[in-house]
């Protein structure tokens, strides 16, 4: 968590209180001269070769990766997780997703050529698609993952020859430090990325300023102001925003290893996780599946995560605990019975009970759309048709998963889903694939990171013609030179319209 004192960002531990950090905060007003300074800054990166920035980005992964351990306990202290799920979950995904850009980026980003062979009758000009830098990109990142959420975006941006001016979240100012500090050390010029510390504010100051692309993670609510500010002015953006992820379970899938699965995709983060499970349906009797629910979220250990046994850390707020807790209240009233949690724990820090609800309707879970804590709703379905209409009944659409030993049945019913994201038999976890696009649709955003597609957002398509000087063109005045229209279908059917 966060506090403001004489224009100074103080985070705290969100299991102790104990103050990790503080971090001036930049003025408002400072921030469109530090865009105008990365504009000048990436002048030059842009036209720099691959092979050089490569190398910087290279250095960059050395570092982090030298720095893991730290990064690590960071990530404990100031976010709240159980070390093993800071290093698994957001420093070794960040590794791994640098090392694509690094491997990856001069391919991805290589010209391509454009053939024109079906169109000879206008003896086309050779064609090649250039993927070019966009320029500045303003970047607003979130606390949850605060290194996998922020670091490779950045990467990526590098790689496509930008700048980037980001405001790390206020919840996670330790950590956007230590990013910048990281990338000061791998020699990334002066200027060309800079972190800007603050609130709202400061926020809004990088959404007004002189951008060329946004970029967006966090919460739907913040991110529709970012949205409409940059599109009022025609900027466009990348955004990744909630979720309320679902999992179909078929009658075939298998209790006990399904149900350990789903407990972690549900709870990992303290359930604060964009694609964490949130929502289960269960094909016929969802009776057993909800006591087997019920006894592992028990059974798990809610604590500081400075303890070795600690599964469940702190939420990151009193703020966001109480909002928390407001939904899952709402959804009890709504007709949600409760099978285990959905209570506030006693003692220092935000912490909060692995929540079980079950209903048998829909108003229960549209109380809890977009809830950000460690809560799962389980709710049986009738058939496979009542899953999707269900789980397409969410205007959020970040992640499903479908569970089943019949692959078949669950490619088939994943293409029905209206979701970025499907996994099979798992959930969570592939969203860390380093070559694989992460994003949503509907109200989840829009814009894709990783691989090839996260890439390319950073990069502007431009199709270059070229011809030789002098020659035929068909095309030109005057018309009547050429031939008649009947004379030139004649020609273009005998010679390009044959099957």
């Amino acid at each position: 968590m966060s506090l403001v004192l004489d224009d100074v960002l103080i985070s705290s531990n969100p299991a102790t209180g104990a103050e990790v950090d503080r971090i001036k905060i930049t003025p408002a007003g400072r921030v469109a001269e530090l865009v105008a300074r990365a504009r000048a800054a990436q002048q030059d990166w842009g036209q720099r070769p691959w092979k050089q920035r490569r190398e910087v980005l290279s250095r960059w992964w050395q570092i982090l990766g030298r720095d893991a351990g730290d990064w690590t306990a960071l990530i404990r202290d100031e976010i709240g997780k159980p070390g093993v799920e800071a290093l698994a979950g957001d420093v070794v995904p960040t590794l791994d997703a640098l090392r694509w850009t690094i491997k990856h980026g001069e391919r991805t980003l290589r010209d391509v050529r454009v053939g024109a062979e079906w169109q000879r009758w206008l003896l086309m000009p050779g064609a090649r698609l250039r993927w070019c830098p966009v320029g500045v990109v303003g970047m607003i990142g979130t606390w949850n993952y605060p290194l996998f959420l922020n670091a490779p975006p950045i990467a990526q941006a590098l790689a496509a020859g930008n700048a980037v001016v980001w405001k790390p979240s206020e919840l996670a100012v330790r950590s956007g430090q230590k990013i910048q500090q990281s990338l000061e050390e791998a020699g990334v010029p002066a200027g060309l990325v800079t972190a800007v510390f603050g609130g709202s504010e400061v926020g809004q100051a990088l959404v007004e300023s002189d951008l060329d692309k946004g970029f967006f993670t966090g919460g739907i609510e913040n991110g529709r102001r970012v949205i409409a500010g940059l599109g009022a002015r025609g900027i466009p953006a990348v955004a990744e925003l909630s979720g309320f992820d679902a999992a179909i379970i078929l009658p075939d899938a298998p209790l006990h290893s399904t149900v350990g699965a789903l407990t972690w995709a549900a709870y990992v983060g303290c359930g604060q996780t964009c694609v964490a499970v949130k929502r289960v349906y269960v094909i016929g009797d969802a009776r057993p599946w909800a006591e087997e629910f019920s006894a592992r979220a028990r059974a798990l250990e809610v604590g500081d995560p400075a303890r070795p046994a600690t599964d469940i850390g702190p939420m990151i707020t009193a703020s966001a605990r109480e909002r928390f807790d407001r939904q899952i209240k709402d959804a009890i009233r709504a007709g949600a019975r409760v099978l285990a949690g959905a209570t506030s724990l006693s003692g220092p820090g935000w912490f909060y009970a692995p929540t079980v609800l079950q209903a048998e309707t829909a108003e229960a879970e549209g109380a809890l759309a977009g809830a950000f804590g460690p809560v799962v709703l389980i709710r049986g379905v009738a058939d496979v048709d009542a899953a999707v209409a269900a789980t397409n009944s969410s205007n959020f659409a970040l992640g499903a998963s479908v569970w089943t030993r019949n692959s078949s049945a669950a490619r088939h019913l994943a293409s029905r889903l209206q979701a970025g994201m499907v996994s099979i038999n798992d959930a969570v976890t592939p969203t860390a694939h380093a070559g694989a696009p992460f994003g949503g649709c509907k109200a989840s955003g829009f814009g894709r990171t990783h691989g090839a597609l996260g890439l390319r957002e950073f990069s502007q398509p431009q199709v270059l013609f070229q011809r030789r000087p002098g020659g035929f063109r068909p095309q030109l005045f005057p018309y009547g030179r050429s031939s008649t229209v009947e004379r030139f279908l004649a020609v273009y059917r005998r010679v390009f319209h044959r099957r």
